[in-house]
């Protein structure tokens, strides 16, 4: 099956910001799952991966990434790192933003083998 990749430039807002932004008001909820955590995940290790070795946004997701592991989350001190990454990530090309999501997913599927 053959994916379906935006023109170059375009983002759809509800499948890339909109996930995370709702997972953001999720904190502190009680209906905060882990599919929220998980949707806070994905943009951290997608812009972790794009990100070059050292540079300001991949510290960011890397202190994300480690919040994220608490079981107790401050959606005060995440709300600046998740907006950051996500601006980030809308002005990165559609064509790197997928290549590091298929090298992510890759990296899933072989782990899970």
């Amino acid at each position: 099956m053959r994916s379906k990749r935006l023109p170059l430039g375009i983002k759809n807002p509800l499948k890339t910001e909109l996930p995370a932004l709702i997972a953001l008001e999720a904190i502190g909820q009680p209906w905060f799952c882990e599919s929220h955590r998980s949707d806070l995940q994905a943009i951290g290790l997608v812009a972790e991966i794009l990100a070059g070795e050292g540079s300001e946004i991949q510290h960011v997701c890397r202190v994300l990434l480690s919040a994220l592991e608490e079981e107790e989350m401050d959606v005060v001190a995440m709300r600046p790192r998740v907006l950051t990454i996500s601006a980030w990530l809308q002005k990165q090309p559609n064509g790197r933003v997928q290549a590091a999501i298929d090298r992510l997913l890759g990296g899933l599927t072989r782990k899970a083998a």
